[in-house]
């Protein structure tokens, strides 16, 4: 494990390039860095360097990957600056052909590099490969809730209105795509990655999805409910930037952006069981657009559950909103399976 303090040229002096770099952006991650660089230490795909970026943590997250004797791994420390700027210096510090980014608090299957390495290889049109998660929570465990969209062509529109790739750790990117397009927008402290994707869709770039369950996305409590203030800023800030390459599509869809944003919000407080705010949420989005019932898949599913919440007595609701959950995971995965060409 070697260690770099911050400078505008990063050299990490490689032997030779590796086919990979996995770039872990690290902000007081000491409670799952060491589960995360395990997962990583853990691929059938050797060739990969790791690039930890220590974003000003104040807690021993440094240390926890100093402990690490791999030689792969390389610690890269930084003054924080934010998801964004942390990102933009592994990249800048990367050496493979492919830069694969994971979050602190997440993990990979084994299997992740080799089947994105086999995917981009055989497929050279394709800038951006992605696959798809599974939910863990904060002790590690799968939730059984997924993260699995269906395939489809990715324009920007359609990823303006809805972020395909899921979350920060399914994705990975020529190096030679990143350093053309300038990273991520570090004016942008959320939906940094779903700017990125909408900005290279709109300038010609591909997506390819490896339909398989590689990435394990860590969920924590109140997490998606928490200061819904400040996201749905994000959202107008994330709109704003989006305006500056393509105002027609902002122009257009605005509306509808704002109301998918409630429409998750909705199913997010939901699921946490805090069903005022789901209420809440849920009307908003009608305000917002109507178009949100037909042009969000599952939408009516999540205004559906919570009209029911308030006319069933809650004993019974309980074990209906369990049973609901389950059906409509399963057929979310069998659609998404049979609409990828995958059985079983």
């Amino acid at each position: 494990m070697s260690s770099y303090p911050l400078n505008n040229s990063i050299n990490l002096s490689p032997l030779r390039e590796p086919k990979f770099s996995v770039v872990i952006p690290a902000y007081n991650a000491s409670a799952y860095i060491t589960d995360c660089l395990n997962s990583v230490l853990a691929q059938c795909e050797k060739d990969f360097e790791v690039i930890v970026v220590n974003d000003g943590s104040t807690d021993n997250t440094a240390q926890m990957v100093a402990n690490f004797t791999d030689s792969r791994i390389h610690l890269v420390h930084r003054p924080n600056g934010g998801l964004a700027a942390a990102r933009n210096t592994g990249i800048r510090a990367a050496k493979g052909e492919f830069v694969a980014f994971l979050d602190a608090d997440d993990r990979w299957c084994e299997e992740k590099l080799a089947a994105h390495r086999q995917a981009l290889e055989t497929d050279s049109t394709a800038s951006v490969s992605y696959d798809w998660s599974a939910f863990i929570d904060i002790k590690g465990e799968r939730t059984g809730l997924l993260m699995a969209q269906t395939q489809k062509s990715l324009t920007h529109e359609a990823l303006l209105l809805k972020n395909y790739l899921g979350n920060g750790s399914t994705s990975v990117v020529r190096r030679s795509v990143l350093e053309a397009n300038k990273g991520f927008d570090e004016t942008l402290y959320r939906l940094v990655d779903h700017e990125l994707w909408v900005r290279l869709a709109f300038n010609g770039h591909h997506f390819r999805l490896v339909p398989r369950q590689l990435t394990e996305y860590r969920i924590h409590p109140a997490s998606f409910t928490a200061d819904t203030e400040r996201m749905l800023k994000g959202v107008e800030a994330f709109l704003t930037k989006v305006a500056t390459y393509a105002p027609n599509s902002v122009q257009q869809l605005k509306p509808l952006v704002i109301a998918c944003t409630h429409r998750w919000m909705a199913r997010a407080a939901f699921v946490e069981g805090n069903y005022i705010q789901a209420r809440k949420h849920s009307l908003q989005a009608l305000r917002h657009s109507p178009q949100v019932l037909w042009r969000d898949e599952r939408a009516a599913i999540t205004f559906a559950a919570i009209a029911l919440e308030t006319v069933v007595p809650k004993p019974l609701f309980k074990w209906v909103k369990q049973l609901g959950m389950r059906i409509a995971t399963n057929w979310f995965q069998n659609r998404t399976a049979n609409n990828s060409g995958i059985i079983g």
